[in-house]
């Protein structure tokens, strides 16, 4: 009998599944992979590396396709014009800017009480504005900011020092570097990676990235059950759940310290005050962790990445390195401090910077939009409630938007003498490292800045060679970790201090 039920409804959603095909679409569909019924394209792909296989599909498809997966249609866009069609382009751009149903949205962030996960509404909106004045206040203030990057600085100048030309793993020294400062964002402070609350963060964004990757996010919001089986994946959602306690209890108890000092979290706590016009509370306790979610992953993930694919690329292209140096040398010399106000005459080095982000695309799918009513893309119809994939990956890495692609070649954003493209070039345009419209990350400044000032001091102070006695494999962006933001495999290196 229980055998008959199930393929009674197996036939119902198949039934459901060919109406919905042929008689609910009016209008020109997108090409694309056909697909099973139901499950789609699922066995066509790993999960964790959907963004390799979108970018074959470009090759046969074209810059916009469409692909089902577990119920849900998907569109990819996969150039830069289409992107900022989608995106840019009204209306399309407000349709757009919605975010789909995500198992990682209902089930690690409250039900999308945060911001980038949650699709707008007013909340939503009214929490927006208050992230970006905070990350204004503490972030992209700069002056107290830098002041702060650079004391963290001098700890990672002492770290380079004392394993001089001694073969490390330098993900201990970035990670501390980069925690340090989402620490003093968060709670006014850092203690360090031997201090609790960096273990806790650490752990959390490993959480974080393995978990919020596109393919489980799918088979976990089709298969919502598979959490409570003793799966891999179900271990580390609640693993993560917990992590998220542990950090808002100690920001909790740290807050309660007599500090002058104050941060991100400390503000939340005052906005829980805050009442809307009928007297209602409008923020709530789940919107202060998930902020903070958002904030660590976005502040420690990106910037790990993105570091520690620059270390790879130096080492593996000396004489680079030596124009990178010799341009720190100019620009800056050896008496001082590394500044963001040298950032200007630091061509070759804001270059190298845009084309590692170029080159890995750390976040190859960014998030995931959704058309919120029906939109036109291209000519193409894309229905409502549609998942919007932003190809990112592919962009980057296809020959008609950047000339050898797969090769790195930080001089394509340098003009005939040497300066750096303006940020309304078309070439630099065609690089989404932050995303794009409405959901462009709040906190592009903040990153560069620290990207420019680790890298600056790392060039004025060091030289990064081939770790002793063996060749270091080079980085190629197929190879990296798969994750919502991708990170190199682990490797090791030497730093030859250029000092005496």
């Amino acid at each position: 009998m229980l055998g008959q039920i199930l393929i009674a409804g197996l036939f119902l959603l198949i039934a459901y599944y060919a109406y919905q095909r042929t008689c609910l679409f009016h209008g020109r569909a997108p090409p694309g992979p056909k697909g099973w019924p139901l499950i789609g394209i699922l066995f066509e792909f790993d999960l964790p590396t959907l963004h390799l296989k979108l970018f074959d599909w470009t090759r046969k498809y074209g810059e916009i396709f469409q692909f089902e997966l577990l119920g849900k249609k998907f569109v990819s866009l996969n150039s830069s014009a289409v992107i900022r069609e989608a995106f840019i382009e009204e209306p399309n751009a407000t349709a757009t800017a919605a975010r789909p149903p995500t198992f990682y949205g209902e089930y690690q962030l409250d039900n999308y009480a945060d911001i980038a996960f949650a699709s707008p509404n007013p909340l939503w909106t009214r929490r927006r504005k208050l992230a970006h004045q905070l990350i204004r206040s503490y972030g992209k203030g700069l002056s107290c900011i830098e002041f702060q990057i650079k004391r963290n600085l001098v700890v990672v100048k002492e770290q380079i020092r004392s394993h001089e030309n001694k073969t490390i793993d330098p993900s201990d020294i970035v990670e501390e570097f980069i925690l340090n400062t989402v620490e003093v964002l968060t709670i006014g402070r850092s203690s360090g990676k031997n201090g609790k609350l960096q273990k806790i963060l650490h752990k959390l964004d490993n959480l974080i990235n393995i978990t919020a990757n596109p393919g489980y996010d799918a088979l976990y919001g089709f298969l919502p059950f598979l959490r409570h089986l003793p799966l891999p994946m179900s271990r580390n959602i609640k693993e993560l759940h917990e992590t998220k306690r542990q950090m808002m209890e100690h920001l909790a108890t740290l807050s309660e310290e007599d500090n002058v000092e104050k941060g991100i979290y400390q503000s939340l706590q005052e906005t829980l005050k805050e009442r809307d016009e009928n007297g209602k509370p409008w923020f709530t306790k789940e919107n202060v962790a998930d902020l903070l979610m958002n904030l660590v992953a976005a502040g420690h993930l990106t910037t790990r990445g993105t570091i520690m694919a620059m270390i790879v690329l130096l080492a593996k292209r000396p004489e680079l390195q030596k124009s990178l140096q010799k341009e720190v040398d100019r620009a800056i010399g050896s008496d001082r401090e590394p500044s963001l106000s040298d950032r200007e005459n630091c061509h070759l080095t804001e270059a190298f910077v845009l084309e590692t982000l170029r080159y890995i695309s750390h976040v190859p799918l960014s998030i995931f939009h959704a058309a919120s009513e029906q939109v036109t893309i291209k000519g193409y119809t894309i229905q409502k409630n549609t998942v919007i994939v932003p190809n990112f990956w592919t962009v980057h890495h296809d020959e008609k938007e950047f000339e050898d692609p797969f090769a790195f070649k930080p001089e394509r954003f340098l003009d005939k003498n040497g300066h750096l493209l303006p940020s309304n070039d078309p070439i630099r345009k065609r690089v989404f490292a932050f995303g794009i419209g409405k959901r462009f990350c709040l906190g592009e400044v903040f990153a560069r800045s620290r990207i420019f000032l680790f890298i600056s001091t790392l060039m004025q102070i060091a030289t990064v060679v081939d770790p002793e006695g063996t060749s270091l494999s080079d980085l190629m962006p197929r190879d990296m970790v798969p994750g919502i933001v991708l990170q190199p495999q682990p490797f090791e290196v030497r730093f030859i201090s250029r000092t005496k």
